[in-house]
């Protein structure tokens, strides 16, 4: 049975009404701050699928609260099954499940984040223990672990059930990065036997890895719950664990004044994030950053970040009256709130992707600091990596923006007909003369663009389209 929802009540920091939980189809990522509740959520699930793992009021119900603790599951159609626990001796009882594969019956994989490797292995029954081929077991192990880690090179089992994994140097991996990759292993090979777990539940798997390397475990949690065809569930604090794909769900929790935890959003793999993973991040722009990287397809030849969505209006009026459409085939373009937000995704960016990668600045005083910021700071190189408006005017005078490149005439007539709302009148820069638009100008300037501008007024952005292609392009 395949259950697509939950409802948790009564248990550790969730109280009062019950807290509804989607479950991802394969994958189901349970995110949120420190302290958020994320592995109270996790907790609840494991003790409700596995009548292994004990719920203790003492330490289970909500503190100075009491309750009558439950977890509803519910599948697709009308049927549910309910796990519920005597609040004073924690005995635990199911009703609605049916007589044969009942969901609740089963053995969880349960690795919290205080585990060891094992830890897992102990938890086993003794009869599933008999059935184990250590040989078999440590090949899972390895294979598994060479997903994240490639220089993963054997596995060591002891007698007392200790596993430590060694690189190729002979080195020992520290017990925080082993934790999850065995716990991965260990659910592949039980599923290899016959021996399924019902479900694979691990705290913070990315605990000790780089942001590639979380990413990479992304794609093997997606790949273990195929194999095992087995729900996995993991909680985190990193958005780069989160398979992008539709059998995943991604829910966000959060706790309240009163610290009931609650879930703040939910949403598939697949779709946009930046509501859920906003509260992982001090800038929430970077969440949207996180949310579009992960939706980049595999095509893609380029990335085009520029300062807001006035600068990608232009770009595709401009390429589509020029016939240029060409130079930004295979590109996405990404519009990131202002010259420094720019910068800020071009940083993260850089480091997630293989793709050719440019941003396109104004060249005025915050785009000149963004663009300082990525040179002397991040090591960007002003000549292949970056580009700003200036650059086709003779000595790339200060003050130039996208409006600038238009033809001065072109421009002034948008400024007669809108009125003095719309300007603030003209100023030479450095040379060129420049019409300084309001910010309500600069919005309406974007659809009257559209409307009337023709291939005369565009020699400035032919100009910065041949230096886009040939950065885009990289002399391929």
């Amino acid at each position: 049975m395949t259950f697509a929802a939950c409802s948790i009540r009564d248990v550790r920091s969730i109280w009062g009404a019950a807290e509804d939980i989607t479950l991802g189809d394969r994958v189901t990522v349970l995110v949120g701050a420190n302290r958020a509740g994320t592995s109270n959520v996790a907790f609840a699930l494991a003790a409700a699928l596995d009548d292994d793992i004990a719920f203790r009021p003492g330490r289970d119900l909500p503190r100075d609260r009491g309750g009558r603790p439950s977890v509803q599951f519910r599948a697709d159609g009308a049927h549910s099954i309910e796990v519920t626990w005597d609040p004073d001796g924690g005995e635990r009882r199911v009703t609605g499940a049916p007589a044969t594969d009942d969901p609740t019956a089963g053995r969880v994989l349960y690795s919290q984040i205080h585990h060891t490797p094992r830890d897992l292995l102990r938890r086993l029954p003794a009869e599933v223990l008999a059935t184990l081929s250590w040989e078999g077991l440590s090949a899972a192990i390895v294979a598994t672990a060479q997903r994240i880690v490639p220089e993963v090179a054997s596995v060591e089992v002891d007698e007392q059930m200790k596993v430590l994994l060694y690189d190729d140097a002979d080195a020992s991996l520290p017990v925080p990065l082993c934790r999850p990759l065995v716990a991965l292993g260990l659910a592949r090979h039980l599923a290899a036997i016959g021996q399924p777990a019902s479900a694979t539940i691990i705290e913070s798997p990315d605990a000790f890895l780089h942001p590639a390397a979380q990413e990479g475990l992304a794609a093997l949690l997606l790949a273990v719950a195929q194999d095992t065809d087995r729900p996995v569930v993991i909680t985190t604090t990193s958005p780069f664990v989160i398979p992008r794909v539709a059998e995943a769900t991604i829910v966000a929790l959060a706790r309240d004044a009163e610290g009931r935890t609650g879930v703040v959003g939910a949403a598939r793999g697949d779709v946009a994030q930046a509501r859920q993973l906003g509260g992982l991040l001090r800038d929430g722009g970077l969440a949207t950053v996180l949310d579009r990287l992960g939706r980049i397809e595999p095509e893609t030849r380029g990335v085009l970040i520029v300062e807001g969505g006035t600068d990608l209006a232009y770009l595709r009026t401009v390429t589509e009256r020029l016939g240029r459409e060409d130079v930004l085939e295979d590109v996405v373009i990404q519009p990131s709130g202002g010259a420094m937000g720019a910068a800020l995704a071009a940083i993260v960016l850089r480091a997630e992707l293989e793709v050719r990668l440019v941003v396109l600045l104004d060249h005025d005083v915050p785009g000149r600091r963004a663009r300082d910021t990525l040179t002397s700071r991040f090591d960007f190189d002003r000549k292949t990596q970056i580009v700003t408006y200036a650059d086709v005017f003779d000595g790339s005078p200060p003050g130039i923006e996208a409006e600038t490149l238009f033809d001065l005439e072109f421009v002034r007539r948008f400024a007669r007909e809108q009125g003095s709302a719309s300007h603030r009148g003209e100023r030479q820069l450095h040379g060129v003369q420049h019409v300084e638009l309001t910010s309500s100008g600069k919005s309406a300037f974007v659809g009257w663009v559209d409307r009337h501008v023709r291939i005369e007024h565009l020699t400035r952005w032919n100009a910065l389209l041949d230096l886009l292609d040939e950065r885009l392009r990289g002399g391929d």
